[in-house]
């Protein structure tokens, strides 16, 4: 005889949701993190000299730093 198996949601049930809403956060975090790096390298490259020179950056730096990927830190 065929029995019907009914699927009862239990608490550990929605565990792999939870996995997902973490990764997906997580996902979430880092772009916003890209993001920022982009930011603040394109307002270091337009930086003048003054300023450049008191954060003790030269404009050869500044320039390497602004070619680099944003996923690279």
């Amino acid at each position: 005889m065929n029995q019907l198996v009914i699927a009862r949601r239990t608490p550990s049930s929605s565990r792999p949701l939870g996995v997902a809403l973490a990764a997906f956060r997580s996902l979430g975090e880092q772009v916003a993190a890209w993001r920022k790096r982009q930011r603040e390298r394109a307002e270091m490259f337009a930086l003048d000299e003054a300023s450049l020179k008191d954060l003790g950056i030269s404009r050869a730096q500044a320039n390497f730093e602004r070619g680099k990927p944003f996923w690279r830190g």
